[in-house]
């Protein structure tokens, strides 16, 4: 009974309006950056996750943006959008700079995106969703991946193990 009552407290948690969550420092447009008219107008190649989520392909978390990497591209003006100058803004306050993360395993769960992205080659997109929709960063912790189901019913497709050591430590 105490385990229901805490998956339904973590459940409520993880359901929490928008109202209550962090704001991001900068509110980065997935959709954009992952856009291949974007490519284009740069002259480079089309964005790809593991240009900005360092670790996403062979670490064990897909880690955030640093500012640094930011600072890449947008050092100097690309456009006149709106958020584009909190960049440089952040930069010359030469302050720490933090994304929020919304999602995170409990203790108890290991996960590593090393196997699931390097070794059996699973697009981002199949756990995180549609990412290249995205206006604005996550201000909500992504519900599927909450959820212990989600995760067992992807590793009897693919036909990956299922113990419960894999996953628990």
């Amino acid at each position: 009974m105490r385990w229901l009552a805490l998956v339904t407290l973590v459940a409520a948690t993880a359901c929490a309006s928008d109202a209550n969550a962090p704001e991001q420092p900068i509110a980065f447009d997935h959709k954009l950056h992952l856009s291949k008219e974007l490519a284009k107008k740069m002259k480079q190649r089309q964005l790809v996750c593991t240009d900005c989520h360092p670790g996403a392909e062979k670490g064990i978390h897909a880690g955030l943006p640093s500012l640094s990497s930011c600072l890449r591209c947008h050092m100097k003006v690309q456009s006149a959008r709106e958020n584009e100058h909190k960049v440089r803004e952040l930069a010359g306050k030469n302050e720490p700079f933090q994304w929020y993360q919304v999602t995170r395993n409990p203790a108890h769960v290991y996960f590593s995106h090393r196997p699931h992205v390097s070794i059996a080659k699973i697009d981002c997109e199949v756990c995180h969703g549609n990412v290249r929709e995205w206006e604005e960063p996550p201000r909500k912790p992504n519900e599927r991946l909450l959820h212990m189901s989600s995760c067992m019913a992807c590793h009897r497709q693919r036909g990956a193990d299922n113990e419960c050591g894999v996953c628990h430590k």
